[in-house]
């Protein structure tokens, strides 16, 4: 590991343990046992040090939103491929679970800070994703309240004082938690559902054949 990549694992450690505005780049650089003029050196101010440790959980995201079907191609969205994607997303928090919790316990005080907004943007973009298919506002804040309490619980996880889950499970109740609160697809999105539709239409027809 370089002496860049030692600093950006020490300053996302303290930036999530005690805070962006509590960490100053001196504990950085005792964190790391170097000086501040070598932290400095590497990162111009403190502000891009958190953009440089934000970005591999941000540019990860970022690549997932870019795989997700536009909505001229929405009627491909499958229900396995819904899955698929709430899978990729959980895993990616969890990869990045100092990232979560430096966004979801200090974005409002970050606001102003373009790594923060860039954050929002990508979050944003993901929800409108998962709510595309969404007819009705309780929808919308039954799914807004499963992605922020999958973001706060692995984020929380990163703190000494709660308790620990078996990381296995978390991953999968998250990842069924969220698709569940998921809109359900129409059935032109979904095989299985066009499938029973069809079935039923001819199990129909064939009645009313047998009733004439």
């Amino acid at each position: 590991m370089t002496t860049r990549d030692t600093i950006l694992e020490a300053a996302l450690e303290r930036f999530a343990r005690y805070g962006y505005l509590g960490t100053s780049i001196q504990q950085i650089a005792d964190a790391v046992g170097t000086s501040k003029s070598s932290v400095l050196y590497h990162f111009d101010s403190k502000e891009s040090l958190l953009e440089a440790a934000m970005a591999p959980a941000l540019d990860a995201l970022e690549s997932l939103l870019q795989q997700v079907p536009t909505s001229d191609q929405h009627h491909a969205f499958s229900r396995d491929d819904l899955v698929s994607l709430v899978t990729v997303f959980v895993d990616l928090l969890q990869a990045h679970a100092r990232a979560v919790t430096i966004f979801v316990s200090q974005r409002g005080a970050l606001l102003d800070v373009p790594v923060i907004g860039r954050a929002n943007a990508l979050v944003n973009r993901m929800a409108e994703v998962l709510i595309a298919e969404a007819s009705a506002t309780p929808e919308v804040m039954r799914l807004s309240i499963g992605l922020a309490g999958a973001a706060f619980l692995i984020g929380e996880a990163e703190r000494d004082d709660v308790p620990e889950f078996d990381r296995e499970l978390k991953r999968r109740v998250l990842i069924d938690t969220i698709v569940d609160l998921c809109p359900p697809l129409p059935a032109e999105h979904d095989p299985a559902a066009t499938v029973a539709a069809n079935t039923a239409g001819a199990a129909s027809a064939t009645t009313e054949g047998k009733d004439a």
